[in-house]
Order: structure tokens, then C-alpha cells, then sequence
């Protein structure tokens, strides 16, 4: 493992160099014992119901997922506004970004190691007069691994970060429970990691005491580490894009009427509810959409 990577801090300038340099920080001892206390009982609790419902999600590493927290108690919905992270993503993202996903990430011992980036699917820029390397509407994250500039084995032009996620640890992150494992730098390296050529690549476990959050560009190559120990590790990870993409989970669609009913401007704005740029509105040029914002629909004039 490399010895040149972040430390947990709670210095926010830092932080933010920490993001420009190595991909990634640790913002240490955010969240109190009662605020991390609190999580794990909400969360567990809806574990517990989910099990009890055979709706349990589990992926094929033995990593289990409580999907779309953003339904799933106010205890979750707060932790969007936390403001030392939020600048850090602030800084990373610029303004107007919204909320990808919110999910809870319960790693149970065993599992296996796959780097990825998140932001696999933005399409990588490609020389002049030269055809793309992969059309756009073709990338999936199996079949172009390594995909980069074309022609250009260390681009001096590459994608700018478009996703941010972070990791908030609810229980104390360390190598041997399966910290989230990272490659400093390699958000400049311009390309996916290649399950057969990136294997040796230096990385580093993002630790951390309980309370503590790790923030990663969408473009920093990761994998969630190893769990040795026979205890699980419980995390909520939060994920954001710029507002020209797709969030990864559906939240005009799937958030309950009682929650948008319930939420605050800033929340909606985060959940898409905003149109942007004139993006994303319905007919009448909305700066706000609502489910039943329909169009007006076939039209014949009366006669």
C-alpha cells in the first residue's frame, strides 16, 4: 500500500485538497455517539421488518443493501444536510447537484475485491478527427473496463468528476472489518481500472472511528475491502451527480406522498423536483414538478 493518502481530519481546507490530490478524504468524528446511535437503531430496526418481509437485498459479495433511506425515517433525510460534508461535495460538484442514491451498506464477513468507479458510464473523451471509443449509449460497467482517451495511454485531457459519494461509518472502519479500500489518485488517471491489469494497484483503507465520513470522487477507483473479522460493518452511503444525469435511484417516482409532502425546499431540490435549466419540467415550464403535473394532452376544437 502506498504511504502518501489521506488522514481523517476535521480541517474542511484540507479536506478539499485532499479531494484534489488523492480522490478522496475522511472527515473524522462528524456525526455524535447519539447521532450515530440513533442511525443504527432506525436502520436496524428496518432491517429487522425487512427480514421479517423476505425483502432483504443481498449482492453477490455478501454486501446487504437497505435501499431508498430517503423513505425510511427523518433520521436519514437529516443526514443529507450536514454541513461539513456537504462542503466538501459542494467543492467536488459545484452547485445545484443532486442526490444519486441513499442506501445502507451492511458488509458481513468474507467477501471479494472488484475495483470500480462510479461514474463508469460517462463517455471519455476522444481525440480529434478520431471515432469515439465506445458510444455513449453503450457503456455498461462489464464490458469496457480500461476504456480511456483513445490513442493515449496518460491522458492530459480527462472527464471532470460528475459523481461524489461518501461513506458515513456507523461502526468503527478498519482494514480487517472491510473498510472501503481506495487508489489515491487514480481520479486522474482518466480510464476504468482493469480487472486484469489493475489487480497489484497501491491502495489504501479509508479508516475511521465510528461518526467519521469518507468522501470519494465519483472518478477514484474503489472497492468495499475484505471483512475478516465475523462481525459485520454498517455503513449509509450517500451518493450525488451533477444535475445533468440520471440519479441511480428513482426519487420522483419512489419517494412516498407523505415525505414530499413533508419536505423542504432544499430536500425536494436535492430529490430532482427542480427542473434545471429547463430540464426535466412538464408542460408549462414548471421550475417545480409534482407527481399529476400533466400536460393538456390530445386536443380537437370544438365544432
Amino acid at each position: 500500500m502506498t504511504a502518501s493518502h489521506p488522514v481523517p481530519t476535521r480541517d474542511l481546507q484540507v479536506a478539499k485538497s485532499n479531494m484534489d490530490e488523492f480522490g478522496y478524504c475522511v472527515l473524522a468524528n462528524v456525526l455524535s455517539d447519539k447521532e450515530v446511535d440513533a442511525l443504527r437503531v432506525r436502520l436496524f430496526e428496518q432491517v429487522e421488518s425487512e427480514e421479517q418481509l423476505d425483502k432483504t437485498w443481498v449482492n453477490p459479495i455478501g454486501k446487504q443493501l437497505v435501499k431508498f433511506l430517503v423513505n425510511k425515517g427523518k433520521v436519514f433525510r437529516d443526514l443529507l444536510f450536514q454541513a461539513d460534508y456537504r462542503a466538501v461535495v459542494d467543492h467536488v460538484l459545484g452547485p445545484g447537484y443532486l442526490l444519486s442514491s441513499i442506501n445502507a451498506h451492511i458488509a458481513h464477513p468474507g467477501g471479494s475485491l472488484e475495483f470500480h468507479r462510479d461514474q463508469f458510464w460517462m463517455p471519455p473523451p476522444s481525440n480529434e478527427k478520431k471515432e469515439p471509443l465506445i458510444r455513449a449509449g453503450a457503456i455498461n460497467r462489464k464490458e469496457h473496463k480500461g476504456h480511456h482517451v483513445i490513442g493515449d495511454d496518460n491522458p492530459s485531457i480527462i472527464s471532470p468528476a460528475v459523481v461524489c459519494n461518501a461513506m458515513w461509518m456507523l461502526d468503527d472502519f478498519t482494514e480487517e472489518n472491510g473498510a472501503t479500500i481506495l487508489v489515491p489518485g487514480s481520479h486522474l488517471s482518466g480510464r476504468e481500472p482493469d480487472p486484469k491489469l489493475d489487480t497489484n494497484a497501491d491502495w489504501t483503507p479509508a479508516n475511521g472511528p465510528a461518526g467519521s465520513v469518507a468522501i470519494f470522487d465519483g472518478r477514484t477507483w474503489h472497492s468495499t475491502g475484505l471483512n475478516a473479522t465475523n462481525q459485520s460493518r454498517v455503513g449509509i452511503n450517500t451518493g450525488f451527480c451533477a444535475p445533468q444525469f440520471r440519479q441511480q435511484e428513482n426519487f420522483q417516482l419512489g419517494t412516498s406522498p407523505e415525505v414530499v409532502e413533508e419536505a423542504s425546499d432544499d430536500l425536494l431540490a436535492l430529490l430532482g423536483f427542480k427542473t434545471y435549466l429547463g430540464y426535466g419540467g412538464t408542460e408549462g415550464n414548471h421550475e417545480w414538478v409534482a407527481r399529476g403535473q400533466y400536460g393538456l394532452g390530445e386536443l380537437k376544437p370544438e365544432t
